[in-house]
């Protein structure tokens, strides 16, 4: 088979969701390529290989070898700026998932600029869209405006990429950044006791929303304003809405039931291949179909990604691993409740149930705040981020961290269990 039928293989790989793979035929194609001389060449695969090392959860092998695929480049001769671009780019999606948003940017335009001058177009466009969700993540919406100005500049006006970038910069130009969320704690109301332990469950949404995590029925937010956030975002208007969706988050049967399939399928010592080969073998049992198998495998490599980036931000303990995601329901069932009684649409008693059975539930699924957290937050990730490790995962690792370690938090106060 020749070399460029493995790298189509490889890419398939990758399309398939399965990275590990891909590292193996793209560390081959590398080393054949390598052994002609065909140094260019080489660089722009040990890029890929790279790239899909961190796809692949391997973040500490895939910098070692973009650090390496680096150093040989350097080395290049002035006409194999194709492969130097190639390299930029794949080093943009690396090092934004190692969280070091300012330098992958800078790579990203490096490939923007390195496409241009070999005329391909098409691929230096993608290289700036990439570079204006890269300056969001960098410098923040308002403080990015300039930066994705210049880029929208810079790309066909009749393309899609042009689309794509203005919809970045009109959601930049319209929204007004946040410095930082601050743990809100109403000092007139208990913090401690049943009812604030299953109260600090719903801290995560409560914290990003600048609201006191401890008050029962939304404190001194605007009825109307929260009727508003339950219709637009949750189609209730109603006390039967109301009890239709907290009983779908309290059952956590409003998050993609495949994430927990997918977790479910993953024993202790599992490594990626055992964990796919698990789900693979999962799949054939239910008669599931080969495209949903290879989706649901795909999804086995971004919960990797997200745990590998979660250790990086010592989100995760070195060893963790994520269990469960219901967390995710169980913490937005506490603000639900909360919601359903300032709004008016359930009486405070059922509120306070709703509250304690997610309390409850949240504890028997997790064995601490942290697990609960982490939980937590891969859900909301694999919801709303779409692998980009962009505003939503800053924002929740944020508070992930205030909670488990200001010393004001109610995860410092209050005993999981």
């Amino acid at each position: 088979m020749t070399m460029r039928a493995e790298l189509d293989r490889a890419r398939k790989y990758e399309r398939q969701g399965k990275p590990g793979e891909a590292v193996r035929l793209y560390a081959e194609v590398a080393a054949a390529l390598e052994a002609r001389g065909d140094w260019a060449s080489a660089v722009a695969v040990r890029g890929r290989q790279a790239r899909a090392l961190q796809d692949a959860g391997r973040l500490g092998e895939a910098m070692r070898a973009l650090a390496s695929a680096d150093h040989a480049a350097a080395g290049l001769p002035a006409h194999a700026a194709e492969a130097r671009a190639v390299l930029d780019g794949q080093a943009a999606h690396v090092l934004a998932g190692a969280g070091l948003p300012a330098e992958a940017r800078g790579r990203a335009l490096a490939a923007m600029g390195g496409f241009r001058a070999v005329q391909d177009h098409r691929r230096a466009d993608r290289a700036a869209l990439h570079a204006a969700r890269l300056a969001i993540r960098e410098m923040g919406h308002r403080a990015a405006v300039p930066a994705i100005r210049e880029l929208l500049a810079s790309v066909d006006p009749a393309g899609d990429v042009h689309r794509q970038v203005a919809v970045i910069l009109a959601e930049a130009e319209r929204r007004p950044d946040r410095d930082h969320d601050v743990i809100v704690t109403d000092p007139d109301v208990p913090s401690w006791g049943r009812l604030a332990g299953a109260l600090a469950v719903g801290a995560h949404l409560a914290t990003g929303n600048g609201v006191a995590w401890n008050l029962a029925d939304g404190g001194d937010e605007d009825p109307a304003g929260t009727k508003e956030r339950l219709a637009q975002s949750w189609g209730v208007t109603d006390h039967d809405g109301w009890r239709e969706q907290i009983d779908a988050l309290l059952a956590a049967e409003n998050s993609d039931p495949a994430i927990q399939a997918v977790l479910d399928r993953r024993r202790r010592g599992d490594d990626e291949y055992a964990w796919q080969d698990a789900i693979a073998v999962w799949c054939g049992e239910k008669d599931i179909s080969t495209d949903t198998t290879t989706a649901l495998i795909k999804l086995s490599t971004r919960v990797l990604r997200y745990e590998a980036r979660f250790r990086a931000d010592g989100a995760l303990a070195p060893d963790g691993r994520i269990g469960s995601v219901y967390g995710y329901d169980f913490g937005r069932a506490v603000n639900m409740a909360r919601w359903g009684r300032n709004a008016g649409y359930c009486a405070a008693d059922e509120a306070e149930k709703c509250v304690l059975i997610a309390g409850d539930r949240a504890r028997r699924t997790y064995g601490s705040w942290a697990e609960f957290s982490a939980g937590y937050t891969l859900g909301r990730m694999l919801r709303f981020d779409d692998d980009e490790f962009g505003e939503w995962y800053e924002r929740s690792v944020a508070v992930h961290r205030m909670l488990l370690d200001d010393p004001g938090s109610p995860w410092r106060k209050l005993a999981w269990g």
